[in-house]
């Protein structure tokens, strides 16, 4: 087991879009096993941090490192087969035609075996690894809550099904750290509280640590353990939710007066 409490770090990351500071020298640490929410108006930096950390984006200067090991530049597909560290994006992506059981299957396959040819190989071997990804994913799949629409193709399921569906798949590969970006976005009050009820059993049961960019902070602050507040591409406060809350500096700029 890796003493180490922190399981990635960001050191002074700075990323410029021509004359846009989008990020100004911002360092976190996150914590092992934590809920790390992540606020900040629209342009402060949050989702370029995203980019930055998970190779979607080059930053100009810092280091990430994950348990450890830098792995600044490293391109996405290797931070997320090597690292088991994994992201979503604002935009829920499933695969419409096939249903739950078929879309965690494919998400386990292609995270173990990510070649096309060793995803779809047949034969006793490959028989054998869908069962055990079969039983893995009818266990998410109670997890999330979808067993009465399990059947059907995702695309006939609502938007936030979907994105619980979307949750299970990167929980398939049994990662160690997700970024989620805006999860809550564009659902009802009862997939929202479905969406936090498995974001807090796969942190708790699954050992999973969490960065979360939310714009419901009322939400947020209820399921994070830290929150972090970045401002204009610079980190503005960093503590508990009930220190984040109270400090001047963050509702002045960010919360409202």
């Amino acid at each position: 087991m890796n003493a180490d409490p922190v399981i990635l770090r960001i050191e002074d990351l700075r990323k410029n879009y021509g004359a846009v500071a989008a990020l100004q020298g911002v360092s976190i640490d996150v914590l092992r096993g934590e809920v790390l929410g992540l606020i900040g108006p629209n342009g402060s930096g949050k989702s370029t941090l995203f980019d930055c950390c998970t190779g979607l984006q080059k930053c100009d200067s810092g280091r990430v490192l994950l348990n450890g090991v830098d792995i600044t530049g490293w391109p996405m597909n290797r931070i997320a087969r090597e690292g088991h560290f994994l992201r979503s994006f604002q935009k829920t992506v499933v695969f419409p035609t096939l249903d739950s059981y078929e879309n965690l299957v494919l998400a386990g396959q292609m995270a173990t075996f990510p070649t096309i040819a060793s995803t779809f190989w047949v034969g006793p071997a490959a028989s054998r690894r869908v069962r055990v990804l079969r039983e893995r994913a009818a266990q998410l799949i109670e997890v999330a809550g979808l067993a009465h629409v399990a059947h059907l193709p995702a695309g006939n399921m609502s938007g936030g099904q979907q994105k619980l569906l979307q949750f299970a798949s990167m929980l398939m590969p049994q990662p160690k750290l997700i970024l989620l970006d805006e999860p809550l976005a564009g659902i009802n009050p009862i997939l929202i509280e479905k969406v936090i009820q498995c974001i807090e059993h796969a942190n708790r049961e699954l050992g999973v640590t969490f960065v979360v960019i939310e714009h419901n902070t009322d939400v947020l602050m209820g399921l994070s353990h830290r929150v972090v507040v970045l401002h204009q591409g610079s980190k503005l406060a960093d503590g508990t939710p009930e220190a984040v809350v109270a400090n001047p500096q963050v509702v002045e700029a960010y919360l409202g007066g």
